[in-house]
C-alpha cells in the first residue's frame, strides 16, 4: 500500500510517518516546510533507515504537485499539511484561505485526475460550535470561531461535496488536542517562532528559552478558572490513522467522521501541575487576559471512534508530561 503523508514532517505527520514505517507501509511525504524543519526528515532516518521519498512541493504550486503525482503510485492521501493556530489565523486571513483552502482544492483536483478516491483528512475541534455543559459528539452543532476553523469546515464541506463526483471513500479525523513526543525522546512538537500552542511552550521553558508560561484567563468556568481543553496523547491520535487505514481498505462506500480525543476536560493549571508531580519541575506562569475566541472549556465524546475503528486511548497525562519532559529537556 502507498500512501502519501501532505505535512509529513510536522509535528504529527512526523509520528505518523515513523509509525506506518514501523507498519512496513510504503511511505512518499510532501511538505513546505513552512512551519516544519528538513532535519525533521534526517531524525526519519535515523529511527528508520527505509524510509525514503520526501520532496518539498507547496500545495499551492499546482503544476509542481500535478507533476509529482504521475510519477507515484499513490493508494491513498493522508492531508496533514496546513496552517493551524486560532490566533494566528485572525490576522493573516489571506495567509491562511490561500494555504489551507485553495491548497487543499489543488491537492482533490489532483487527485481526482489521478483517480485516487481515498483520503484521511486531518481536521479540528474548532468547527464545533462553543459546548461547556458536556462531551461533544460528531454529530453536535457545527459553528465557525475562528478563521483557523473556517478553514477546516470549508474543507470538510468540500471533501462531502466533491465525494459523489471523485466516488471518493474518506475519513474526517476531528482532532482536539494532540500533545506529547515520540517515545525515543527524537520527534515532537518544535514549531519555528514562537509556540502558539501550550506544550511546545512550555517546551521552551524546560529549554530555557523562555521564563514563564503565559496564561491567558484565570476567570473560566473551570475548576480553577483556567481554560480546560481535551489533551490526547500524540500516539494515541496516531493510532486513530491506523485504524481508519484498515477501515478504508477493507469496506467500501467509506463517508464517515470520527472526533479524536481522550474525553476528559484538563485545565491549564493540571498540566502546569503534572510536569510538578512526573517530572519534578516546576514551571512559572503569570496570568493574562483572555484571548479573543478562546472557550472556557471542549472536550470530547469519543464513544463513536471506540465503537466503529475499534480505538481507545491508552496513554495519560503523566505520559503526555514525561515524553515531553524527555525530548526537550536535552
Amino acid at each position: 500500500m502507498n500512501i502519501l503523508v501532505t505535512g509529513g514532517l510536522g509535528y504529527i505527520g512526523s509520528h505518523l510517518v515513523s509509525k506506518l514505517i514501523d507498519k512496513k507501509f510504503s511511505i512518499f511525504i510532501i511538505d513546505n516546510l513552512n512551519n516544519s524543519k528538513r532535519s525533521t526528515y534526517k531524525i526519519l532516518k535515523k529511527i528508520n533507515p527505509n524510509i525514503k521519498g520526501f520532496k518539498k512541493i507547496d500545495l499551492k504550486n499546482k503544476k509542481k504537485l500535478l507533476n509529482y503525482f504521475k510519477k507515484k503510485k499513490i493508494d491513498i492521501v493522508i492531508h496533514m499539511a496546513g496552517l493551524k493556530s486560532v490566533s494566528e489565523s485572525y490576522s493573516n486571513v489571506k495567509k491562511y484561505y490561500n494555504n489551507n483552502i485553495l491548497g487543499f482544492v489543488n491537492l482533490i483536483e489532483t487527485m481526482q485526475k489521478s483517480k485516487i478516491q481515498k483520503l484521511i483528512f486531518s481536521s479540528s475541534a474548532s468547527v464545533y460550535a462553543p459546548k461547556i455543559s458536556s462531551a461533544i459528539k460528531e454529530d453536535d452543532q457545527l459553528q465557525i470561531n475562528s478563521i483557523y476553523g473556517f478553514t477546516k469546515k470549508t474543507i470538510e464541506d468540500i471533501i462531502f461535496l466533491k465525494s459523489k463526483s471523485l466516488r471518493l471513500n474518506y475519513i474526517i479525523l476531528r482532532y482536539f488536542n494532540p500533545a506529547g513526543c515520540h517515545q525515543n525522546g527524537l520527534l515532537g512538537e518544535n514549531p519555528k517562532g514562537t509556540p502558539n500552542n501550550l506544550y511546545p511552550y512550555i517546551g521552551d521553558i524546560i529549554k530555557k528559552i523562555r521564563k514563564y508560561l503565559k496564561v491567558y484567563g484565570n476567570d473560566y468556568k473551570t475548576k480553577d478558572g483556567t481554560g480546560a481543553r481535551d489533551y490526547i496523547h500524540i500516539d494515541d491520535l496516531v493510532d486513530t490513522h491506523l485504524k481508519s487505514l484498515q477501515r478504508l481498505f477493507k469496506y467500501k462506500n467509506i463517508q464517515e467522521v470520527f472526533n479524536v480525543g481522550c474525553g476528559k476536560s484538563i485545565t491549564v493549571k493540571a498540566v502546569i501541575n503534572s510536569f510538578k508531580k512526573f517530572c519534578n519541575f516546576k514551571i512559572k506562569f503569570k496570568y493574562y487576559p483572555r484571548r479573543y475566541g478562546d472557550l472556557d472549556k471542549i472536550y470530547t465524546n469519543n464513544n463513536k471512534a471506540k465503537k466503529i475503528l475499534q480505538w481507545r486511548p491508552e496513554k495519560n497525562l503523566k505520559d503526555i508530561a514525561l515524553s515531553t519532559f524527555k525530548y526537550y529537556n536535552k
